[in-house]
């Protein structure tokens, strides 16, 4: 067994149905992302298919949704599935993963990233209110969806990930927080903040010192991070 991930979850995804893990890497090691800092992984991915195929195919439908960013839809997407997503996916493939059991002990005091690939509404309530264990000790967490229209009921923990200003609008008004990727010739809105992570930003901070990425969470009227569009 690979004593460094976990998988938490398996199931149907409620966007198509396909089958998906949900499994968490750095239990021993975590992550050394030098965006988002010492963490926690938490990956969505199809039991079934590769992720390259799944990108390639479109299968990734079940994980991602209506992303833009997809790249059947003409997008790319910033993650690199060739790395961690397929390491996770061959782990998990071989059997190398023991399933959760519960136990909140490997999260306490941790800062745990939900979606370091794929979205956490690709998963059913039944899945998140076992995750709200991880969630209930985590020194911080950080998500993202893109499905943010369909599932209000992740704003609690969730960002809205919105491309351009009329999302963000439209995001604010239905009570989200949001993260938004705009142009180098795009201002920053009023309600938002640069992204302290963000090359453009006048001092470096990374995510889990920031800790704003967390959805509503015990203040709602945070301003929302912005950051320029960056491949």
């Amino acid at each position: 067994m690979n004593p460094n991930g976990l998988i938490l979850w398996e199931g149907l995804s409620i966007l198509d149905g396909a089958p998906l893990a949900v499994i968490v890497t750095g239990i021993e090691r975590p992550s050394g992302n030098r965006k988002v800092g010492p963490s926690l992984q938490v990956f969505y991915i199809l039991q079934n298919i590769h992720p390259s195929t799944a990108v390639k195919t479109g299968a990734d439908v079940a994980i991602c949704g209506d992303c833009k960013h997809r790249p059947t839809l003409g997008g790319e997407c910033y993650v690199k599935v060739w790395r961690a997503p397929r390491s996770v996916w061959e782990a998990y493939r071989a059997g190398r993963y023991a399933h959760w059991d519960g136990d909140p002990a490997p999260f306490a005091g941790k800062h745990v990233r939900f979606g370091a690939y794929g979205d956490p509404a690709s998963v059913p309530d039944a899945c998140n209110a076992r995750l709200d264990v991880i969630r209930s000790v985590a020194a911080s967490t950080l998500a993202y969806t893109h499905q943010w229209s369909l599932r209000e009921d992740l704003r609690g923990w969730v960002m809205a990930s919105v491309d351009n200003v009329g999302e963000y609008v439209r995001a604010r008004a239905a009570g989200w927080r949001t993260f938004r990727v705009r142009q180098a010739s795009e201002p920053v809105e009023v309600g938002e903040r640069v992204c302290p992570a963000a090359s453009e930003a006048p001092t470096s901070l990374q995510c889990i010192a920031c800790r704003q990425c967390d959805g509503l969470g015990a203040a709602s009227k945070r301003p929302s991070p912005v950051i320029v569009h960056h491949r």
